[in-house]
């Protein structure tokens, strides 16, 4: 959530993690297996990561080369759009449950004086019975 937030790009942890893939899985052959499936998974992470962030490339250049400037913000911000709408989406959830609590808390004295009101009734027409005020 926080590297949602703060907008930094999954692709910066595909290398780190094709590296400790690669060099777990080259563990079962020993120490240099390790290191060389370790090396393989960086690279692997590497290549992956620069794929994706080329295709936002992709899209830029071909914006400057006809020179769209509405298409060349838009290719800008469409990462940063999905973002805020998610962090949007998830205050208004917090909000929605923060406000069904509330509402839940405060409902509980209702009931209770509900049963109370009952109780007291029931007692006020056993009294009124054996005094003889009905």
């Amino acid at each position: 959530m926080l590297t949602m937030l703060t907008g930094c790009s999954r692709t910066g942890f595909y290398a780190p993690l094709g590296a400790t893939v690669g060099g777990a899985v080259g563990s079962v052959g020993g120490p240099v297996a390790s290191g060389g499936g370790a090396l393989l998974g960086w690279s692997v992470g590497k290549g992956a990561a620069l794929v994706e962030e080329n295709k936002d490339l992709v899209q830029t250049v071909d914006a400057l080369s006809r020179g769209d400037v509405s298409a060349i913000v838009s290719a800008q911000m469409k990462g940063q759009q999905s973002t805020i709408e998610k962090a949007t989406d998830t205050i208004w959830t917090a909000l929605k449950v923060a406000a069904l609590c509330i509402l839940g808390v405060l409902s509980i004295p209702l009931f209770i004086t509900r049963s109370n009101s009952k109780k007291i009734k029931k007692i006020c027409d056993k009294n009124d019975k054996a005094t003889g005020n009905i």
